[in-house]
């Protein structure tokens, strides 16, 4: 049961990370100028939902990560996250994180047409 609850809790994760990329997209839908303070912003909502996400799924896998690397995991998400992928499911991690890349950027991209094409008429805001 408690691997269940685990599962379902990465679900959640993964779906919450998505809808972050549909609240980024329609924003930079709306104007392109983004303040560097939303993108920090952005980049630290990222690597917490990221790292999170990292140890359920290596909690799940029975590999789970020392509480020692959680803040190098958060730090270095950008490299950490696949490293950790293929740690707890081998190979077959790297294609998860090039699939969820693939579809996040996919969601981010069309989120911010269908909302530019609402607020402005045209693909470009300007």
């Amino acid at each position: 049961m408690w691997i269940e609850s685990q599962k379902r809790y990465r679900l959640f994760l993964i779906s919450l990370l998505y809808f972050v990329c549909v609240v980024i997209g329609i924003r930079v839908g709306v104007s392109w100028f983004v303040p560097s303070e939303r993108q920090y912003f952005h980049s630290l909502i990222f690597a917490l939902i990221l790292t999170h996400i990292c140890i359920v799924d290596s909690r799940i896998a029975g590999k789970p990560l020392s509480i020692f690397s959680y803040w190098l995991v958060f730090m270095l998400y950008h490299i950490a996250v696949p490293v950790c992928m293929i740690r707890a499911r081998g190979i077959r991690g790297l294609g998860i994180v090039a699939g969820h890349i693939l579809g996040l950027v996919l969601v981010y991209i069309t989120a911010m047409i269908i909302t530019s094409l609402l607020v402005h008429g045209t693909y470009f805001p300007y």
